[in-house]
């Protein structure tokens, strides 16, 4: 008579039940305010009040465990200035700041004025004049050979 195994396509009310196909659907849709649902399941936990602080005092907390370990572990480098305590968190800010602080001059020497492809609000200023005041005027764009 009836087969109970697929889902009812009503509820008992007579509104339609979503499937799980359309529930997924709309899971990969972005919605008006431009978060994908996703992000929000993944990332959505760094919107919370005080995540920032927390993050923080856990780095900071696991940073001084790491340096008084540092006080247990035995060494054996080569160079002598490598066992002295912190050396490695000292060496690794250092290299830290140091990429941190490259990408100011960097910055400087890749950095292209604001208009470095010119005036975008018309035709290049390096076009013969006659195509220029055609592009102007909203003539149709065709040139010669192009009929």
């Amino acid at each position: 008579m009836s087969n109970d195994t697929t889902p009812p396509v009503r509820d008992t009310s007579g509104r339609f039940v979503k499937t799980a196909a359309e529930k997924v659907n709309a899971m990969s849709r972005t919605p008006d305010d431009g978060i994908h649902p996703m992000s929000r399941v993944l990332f959505g936990w760094t919107e919370k009040k005080g995540i920032g602080g927390i993050i923080f005092w856990g780095m900071a907390a696991l940073s001084i465990i790491l340096v008084l370990l540092d006080l247990i572990v035995p060494r054996h480098e080569k160079i002598g200035i490598a066992n002295a305590v912190g050396f490695y968190a000292l060496w690794g800010f250092a290299a830290f700041s140091f990429v941190v602080l490259m990408g100011w001059p960097l910055g400087k020497l890749l950095r292209r004025d604001e208009n470095y492809y010119g005036d975008l609000s018309g035709p290049p200023a390096d076009i013969d004049p006659a195509i220029a005041d055609r592009l102007n005027a909203g003539e149709p764009k065709a040139f010669e050979g192009e009929e």
